[in-house]
């Protein structure tokens, strides 16, 4: 009798998670970290008055969701109070809420640098959180702590951490780019023990998250930043491949479907003179010629009280003025004309913007003899690339989606305009016949994976946009600057 009770509570068990693994959106871009969420009944239309199972307040930060069966896992912080959250994935209701205490927030050169920038990871059975220099939580589903690591502070990292760790098998990868020690890691997820660390020497600030691919059997972690492409063996974090002639400076994330790697980005340190100015501004902004030529133009349009300098209030809307503390180098609150012409001045770097489809399979620096084709035009500065149907989906600032053929990387169509500028740091997810698109100004854009631009629907949520969404059981789960929304049919 006490056997048969025993298979009885064993096969409940089992079946208790199979379920949690159907309804699990367990890192950065889903299962897999592939940006696809297909066979769900996701609502087209949704907004503040429609389709709004529920929504909760969050704590400032821009990590996305992840779930797993009833529990939804995100990051926040208060002050300098770092947060970890557990959300009944069904209510909304805050289940539990961990916290940690850092020595303060760093004044970062971006508007968007968060302490608690990376999405969390799971695997059903522990959750990691990683808040920049603070280092590595890992809990139970409970919030019950497992272990941590500590990372040395004051690295010098300006822009924040972006890169999410990322769970497989038994193993956690993190990418530490910008770090005093830039390094890609391998803990162990049950102990959090390193097991290995791959030294990337002279790297600077990236912000992509490692990707896990299997070739002829043997899996191999993908990670880009300044210039290259790497595959590192995921057992021993020995290079395997590289590919180089990429942007120094990355935040777009690989992908890998079949036996093709797609992979690249855009970045203004590659471009000079009038190109670069007008990429740190919207098409609206309205910057005239002499503006786009030099310094002395710029502060003719808009040091409007003519004392010299520029202050944050008067700088026109857009990528310069997001990193204005970047550009205000003595740190007096304004813009003077030598600050200012930094920007027209500075050479580009080494490196371009480029795209790239890379066949796996290669040794050593493989980028004349795999990389398949390259795409110049329509690149993003943020957004991770996804693959429906033979088709390569990129979303580029400013709302211009480019589509690619993946057979032959002829463009299908390109940089098409959805009708919403400024940033786009989401990555797009797709849903079988749909494809959703979050603007960091609030809209989402549904449209249909086909052989021109077609606009399905334009939802507008009422607050920004910065993380990329999950989607489970029929729910689209959407962090906004205020809110964790879940949009259901009803």
């Amino acid at each position: 009798m006490f056997r048969i009770f025993s298979l009885f509570i064993g096969f409940i068990s089992t079946l208790s998670l199979g379920q949690a693994e159907e309804h699990a959106w367990p890192i950065f871009r889903g299962p897999g970290g592939s940006g696809q969420a297909l066979g769900q009944a996701v609502p087209t239309a949704f907004g503040p008055e429609k389709n709004v199972a529920w929504k909760t307040a969050l704590p400032s930060g821009p990590s996305s969701p992840i779930i797993w069966g009833d529990r939804l896992f995100v990051t926040g912080h208060v002050g300098t109070s770092v947060k970890m959250l557990c959300l009944n994935r069904l209510t909304g209701e805050v289940l539990w809420e961990g916290a940690r205490e850092i020595p303060k927030v760093p004044k970062f050169f971006h508007i968007a640098g968060s302490v608690a920038a990376a999405t969390p990871a799971t695997d059903g059975k522990r959750v990691v959180f990683y808040f920049d220099d603070y280092g590595l939580i890992t809990t139970d589903l409970d919030g019950n702590k497992l272990w941590e690591h500590r990372f040395v502070t004051s690295t010098g990292n300006q822009f924040s951490y972006g890169a999410s760790p990322i769970i497989e098998g038994k193993k956690l990868l993190l990418n530490r780019d910008g770090a005093l020690d830039s390094c890609l890691v391998c803990f162990d997820l049950k102990t959090g023990r390193i097991l290995w660390k791959a030294k990337r020497p002279g790297v600077i600030n990236s912000y992509c998250s490692p990707y896990v691919m299997e070739v002829n059997g043997a899996k191999q972690v993908l990670q880009g930043g300044s210039g290259e492409l790497v595959a590192y063996d995921f057992n021993t974090g020995s290079e395997v491949w590289k590919a180089t002639g990429l942007p120094g400076f990355v935040c777009v994330s690989p992908l890998a479907v079949g036996d093709t790697i797609y992979y690249g980005g855009w970045s203004t340190a590659h471009v000079a003179g009038r190109s670069r100015i007008a990429s740190f501004f919207p098409e609206d902004s309205g910057l005239t010629s002499e503006s786009l030529e030099s310094a002395e133009g710029f502060f003719k349009q808009f040091d409007k009280n003519k004392d010299n300098k520029i202050s944050f209030a008067e700088f026109p809307s857009g990528r310069m003025k997001d990193v204005f503390p970047m550009t205000d180098q003595d740190g007096d609150k304004s813009i003077n004309l030598e600050e200012l012409d930094f920007w027209y001045t500075i050479k580009p770097w080494a490196g371009r913007n480029a795209f790239y489809a890379i066949k796996t399979g290669g040794k050593g620096d493989i980028t004349r003899s795999h990389v398949k084709w390259k795409v110049p035009r329509g690149i993003p500065y943020v957004c991770s690339p996804i693959v429906q149907d033979n088709k390569l989906y990129l979303v580029k600032k400013g709302g211009f989606v480019t589509c690619v053929d993946t057979t032959n990387g002829k463009p299908i169509y390109s940089q098409e305009r959805l009708g919403v500028g400024g940033e786009y740091y989401a990555t797009p997810i797709t849903v079988g016949d749909r494809i959703f698109i979050a603007a960091e100004r609030g809209t989402v854009f549904v449209i249909k994976p086909s052989d021109k631009l077609e606009i399905i629907a334009r939802n507008e949520i009422g607050e920004k946009l910065e993380a990329t969404p999950a989607i489970v059981h029929d729910t689209l789960y959407l962090r906004g600057d205020k809110h964790l929304w879940a949009f259901r049919k009803k």
